[in-house]
């Protein structure tokens, strides 16, 4: 993950130092690079695990739940354990490879954890007497 906040970074700054508003060249050495960096930074992010994103995503919306009580968010993480789910049924069908299996098993465990988690959890309403 590393690697790819630092293109993003990098991607972000050397965007800024592209001058648009002055008629940029799309040719010119700082258009050149950003775009490098970009496409690079884009290729990387394909790259990424689909599965580990999902969780990641889950386990942020969680947190959100946690922090707001908005219970739209502890739907969200629900959506993204369930599409973790189908995304690992996937890759599961479609490979012999036995470490990848075991990886896969391992995400399968960890989107268990977090929805028994998840199911558990709920925000604890104030009541207000008068």
């Amino acid at each position: 993950m590393g690697v790819i906040n630092e293109l993003a970074d990098d991607f972000k700054h050397l965007v800024e130092c592209v001058d648009f508003a002055g008629g940029y060249d799309p040719f010119g050495k700082d258009f050149m690079r950003a775009a490098l960096v970009g496409q690079m930074w884009c290729v990387m992010k394909c790259m990424e695990d689909d599965v580990d994103d999902e969780l990641s995503g889950a386990a942020k919306y969680y947190i959100m739940y946690k922090e707001t009580g908005d219970a739209s968010y502890k739907e969200m993480a629900g959506d993204e354990l369930h599409h973790a789910g189908i995304l690992i049924k996937k890759h599961m069908s479609e490979t012999m490879d036995e470490s990848e299996r075991k990886k896969l098993s391992a995400q399968e465990k960890k989107r268990n954890d977090m929805l028994k988690m998840l199911s558990s959890e709920t925000i604890q309403i104030k009541s207000t007497s008068d």
